[in-house]
């Protein structure tokens, strides 16, 4: 476009620089306040729209260009007021939220905040985005329990979202400035820590130097935010649905506040913010035709007000253009030519003392008027070479110490300084994503004697592990329990049911662990989710928190003592506990302790003898070892082998339990034992195909027996038989994808044979193999398959639901029939399902009393009751067997059996069944009767 000339353009682009041009910066504070700052007007350039004297685009071409060797550019916008709310209307268009309360502003913050400006980007909108975030946003009704969680939720996801940018770019700067070095991933971590969940709680209460905009927007005078108790009950204020009780003058003085005083936050020059110290031009917004109809001149009004009753200054100069000044605006002042702006911009200056004292509503405004296209008065000389001589307006450079390798130096030796004073603190922590995180759901501590990061959690903002399989288990889980959240919402007249599952889920890098057989119980757990989390008037919901207890569960105490009582107590929608990882000590003073808080367990795998002592509320869905002990025992006899024992230091109730009730239920001269102390190399192995070598140990150790058979065994091998803990081995793809173990068969203590011997048409096809239908007993197994089915066929579709049955549909390390532990799982959270489901079809007897109401509040089902209909008489049909807690809390009537696998290596082959026993659940002492047919 031609450059606008007209009687007046030197004097006004002479003014236009120097208004543009930031002070030097001072030790000392000015007469404004402010270090080298100074209050800047609203200029207002009054005249014909069609006139061939737009300015303002005038000026944005100008700033467009950039310093090429200095990398500089004004920060600056352009705006047609006209166009403002169509620009606004589709840059939201596809965002499900409310329309923004100033849409001109939103346009000019959108435009500030793009990356065009080099070296002078305005990186961050905080205060602003965090207002606008809150009144585009309508909570839904309160859930599950008053707690705000709601706005809780809103926060985080803006604060995450907020910060996404910002972490990427750091980042790169740090690699930029550290490379790979050691300092370099201390500064990562350092990075990280700053960032991670903790700063979030850190931010949400306000806490200096991290909870700015919170602290900030509980401090500022708008909307009285005194009212509110908790920044959370004034950021409800501010959304959709609460606004209407708001004064909309003072929401929109916020917004404009806010947006200012991330301007503010921009250029102040505190502490080693050295980008700040740069900021040599103040930056330009640019306005075009403005109307009372586009909100333009409300926006100036607004920013006037703010001004004025904040008593701040800002780094904005606003240049407009109108075709006719407000009458309310300076009446009875004639708008003086723009040849006369300097006179008008000092007896501006000499009079905003008093005007803003007075808080007047055109203290900041500043009126010239532009020259009519009709006007042929000649030009200056001035005039006419003005765009040469004073159109190019460009930040001067910044000061010494402001300067690129000053403020490196400055970095690495904070860095250094940090280092040596506690980074090994956040790395350690950041290393293993233990950092603690204020999400209400979620508690977490880092346990340095066993170096795992133990807790809870009940939302995608902690996962636990590092398996990609177990990971994406627990995100599929949180997604359910938003859902369950969701239905309750929607439904408050069903029951929540909540669970926890606790086991343990992270253990050392050296160690091969067990993640596929917690990702099994996990996905059993999602299986009951998903056929509970369904659209209905009276079925209950499930959710899960998952609880981790650290490697071996070591730190399964402390995580009930130090996290989960607080969780029981503040939580009535929890019932119980499923899971427990392991038979140790930790695991059975977690049981006791647990029972004294009033809470029942129901063990998914657990054997130990001594168990059901620890607790009154204690369950256990697979027999004891006693069982496991007859069952190798009959199974030795039935087919005339001689039973060798091996077995590591009995350094548990699990171990020496296994090992003694073994020696009791085989005769003298049918058995014998060989243990080691510290690895499974210093056992001798008794080969021979008439013999039995019989597996008591854990599961991490199995590998390294199985090698010692076929290494000092070669041809001669005897039949390989392992105890329960074993089916965590074969779960575990990676273990038995070796090359010695090609060929070599296996058996293995099942405890949940019948979900193991449905095959692949249960995952497949949603049908057991060969399904009787006509036995109600096989019912439960058809209903497990069915809903087995359907979570892995949610292949398609967005979810992490979605994910996780994406993931094992593309993965071919894992086994195409169900995991006992799926199975056991699944039947776990059923029973709690149940329990709830009888507990509220029982008849209540309503008050007698005549004047009491006769209708009283809907309680949450008592954990107590619960455990009580856990052990009443009633037989549930579990996909793993009946269970009758009635008869034997500690599984007596349960299936165990033993499967085999004829090739270790091959993941597709199906174990069979060797042999299973059980007992009648009416038998008084229970006696494993045994079937070689299962």
């Amino acid at each position: 476009m031609n450059d606008p000339l007209f009687r007046g353009v030197h004097v006004l682009l002479s003014v236009v620089r120097d208004l543009v041009d930031r002070p030097g910066w001072s030790p000392r504070r000015g007469r404004d306040g402010l270090r080298g700052d100074r209050p800047l007007p609203l200029l207002c350039l009054v005249g014909d729209p069609d006139g061939g004297t737009d300015v303002p685009k005038a000026l944005d071409v100008r700033l467009e260009k950039i310093d090429a060797r200095r990398k500089r550019k004004v920060p600056h916008a352009h705006v047609e007021a006209e166009r403002a709310a169509e620009v606004a209307e589709a840059r939201w268009s596809q965002v499900e939220r409310e329309a923004p309360l100033l849409p001109l502003l939103d346009v000019l913050h959108s435009r500030l905040l793009a990356d065009r400006f080099a070296l002078d980007r305005l990186r961050s909108f905080r205060h602003y985005r965090l207002v606008d975030w809150l009144t585009g946003r309508r909570l839904q009704p309160p859930q599950i329990r008053p707690d705000g969680r709601a706005i809780v939720r809103e926060l985080r996801d803006w604060y995450d979202a907020a910060d996404r940018a910002v972490d990427v770019e750091q980042q790169s700067a740090l690699h930029q400035v550290a490379g790979q070095s050691v300092l370099a991933r201390l500064a990562m971590a350092l990075f990280t820590v700053w960032h991670r969940p903790l700063r979030f709680r850190l931010w949400l209460r306000g806490v200096p130097l991290i909870g700015r905009e919170p602290r900030w927007l509980m401090r500022q005078p708008f909307m009285v935010p005194g009212h509110s108790t908790t920044f959370t009950g004034f950021a409800e204020r501010l959304t959709a649905g609460r606004r209407a009780e708001e004064n909309p003058e003072h929401v929109k003085k916020l917004l404009v506040h806010a947006f200012l005083q991330d301007l503010r936050q921009a250029y102040r020059p505190r502490g080693l913010r050295l980008r700040r110290w740069q900021r040599t031009a103040y930056t330009v917004v640019l306005l075009s035709g403005l109307t009372e109809d586009n909100g333009g001149w409300e926006l100036l009004r607004l920013i006037n007000d703010v001004r004025n009753e904040s008593t701040e200054h800002d780094p904005l100069l606003v240049i407009a253009t109108a075709a006719d000044k407000p009458a309310d605006l300076q009446p009875g002042r004639p708008v003086e030519p723009v040849s006369r702006i300097k006179a008008e911009l000092d007896a501006w200056a000499a009079g905003l003392p008093v005007h803003r004292q007075a808080l007047r509503a055109d203290a900041r405004f500043v009126f010239v008027r532009l020259p009519e296209e009709s006007d042929d008065r000649a030009l200056t000389q001035a005039d006419e070479s003005a765009w040469q001589d004073l159109g190019d307006i460009r930040p001067r450079r910044p000061p010494l110490p402001a300067r690129k390798p000053v403020v490196v130096g400055v970095v690495l030796a904070l860095l250094a300084a940090v280092a040596l004073t506690g980074g090994r603190w956040g790395l350690v922590r950041v290393d293993n994503d233990c950092l603690p995180d204020p999400a209400p759901g979620v508690a977490v501590r880092w346990v340095d004697a066993i170096q795992s990061c133990v807790g809870y959690s009940d939302d995608p903002a902690r996962v636990f592990g590092q398996d990609r399989r177990l990971r994406a288990a627990q995100l599929a889980v949180f997604e359910l329990n938003a859902e369950a959240e969701r239905l309750y919402a929607d439904s408050p007249e069903r029951t929540l049911v909540s669970v926890v599952y606790f086991a343990d889920l992270t253990h050392p890098v050296s160690d091969p662990g067990a993640d596929a057989s917690t990702s099994e119980e996990l996905e059993g757990l999602l299986v009951r989710q998903e056929a509970q989390n369904r659209p209905s008037t009276t079925e209950p919901l499930l959710r899960v928190y998952v609880a981790n207890g650290g490697d071996r569960m070591a730190a399964a105490r402390t995580v009930v003592d130090d996290l989960l009582e607080p969780l029981l107590a503040t939580d009535p929608t929890i019932v119980g506990v499923i899971g427990m990882g392991l038979t140790v000590d930790a695991t059975e003073s977690a049981i006791g302790a647990l029972g004294d808080l009033g809470t029942p367990v129901v063990a998914t795998t657990l054997t130990g003898e001594v168990l059901g002592s620890r607790s009154p509320l204690y369950f256990q869905l697979v027999p004891g070892n006693a069982v496991q002990a007859e069952l190798v025992a009959e199974y030795a006899r039935r087919v005339g082998k001689r039973v060798t024992v091996y077995h590591p230091p009995l350094s548990d109730n699990y171990l020496d339990s296994l090992v003694s009730k073994l020696l009791t239920a085989l005769r003298t001269d049918q058995t014998a034992t060989r243990s080691w102390q510290r690895q499974v190399g210093e056992v001798e192995i008794v080969c021979g195909r008439r013999n039995i070598a019989f597996f008591a140990g854990r599961e991490g150790e199995f590998a390294d027996f199985l090698k010692e058979v076929v290494d000092q065994c070669q041809n001669d091998r005897p039949e390989v038989i392992g105890d329960d803990t074993t089916s965590r081995f074969v779960a575990q793809s990676d273990l038995r994808l070796q090359n010695e173990f090609k060929g070599i068969a296996v058996s293995f203590v099942s405890m949940g044979s019948r979900v193991v011997l449905s095959g692949p048409d249960c995952v497949t096809k949603g049908l057991p193999s060969a399904p009787d239908a006509d036995n109600p007993g096989s019912r439960p197994l058809v209903a497990f398959c069915t809903g087995h089915h359907r979570v892995r066929q949610r292949i398609t579709g967005p979810g992490r639901v979605a994910d996780f049955a994406r993931l094992l549909a593309e993965s071919d390390d894992h086994m195409p029939w169900p995991g006992e532990r799926i199975g056991l799982a699944y039947d776990a959270a059923g029973l709690f399902v149940e329990a709830v489901r009888e507990n509220r079809m029982r008849t209540r007897v309503p008050n007698p009393d005549p004047s009491a109401p006769s209708t009283g509040p809907r309680r949450p089902v008592h954990r107590a009751a619960i455990a009580q209909e856990l052990r009443e008489p009633a037989e549930f049909g579990g996909a793993t067997g009946p269970i009758a807690f009635g008869r034997s809390r500690t599984g007596l009537t349960r299936p165990l059996a033993i499967l085999t696998i004829s090739d270790l290596h091959d993941l597709a082959e199906v174990p069979t069944c060797a042999y299973e026993i059980s007992a009648p659940t009416d038998q008084a002492t229970p006696r494993p009767w045994g079937t070689p047919d299962c």
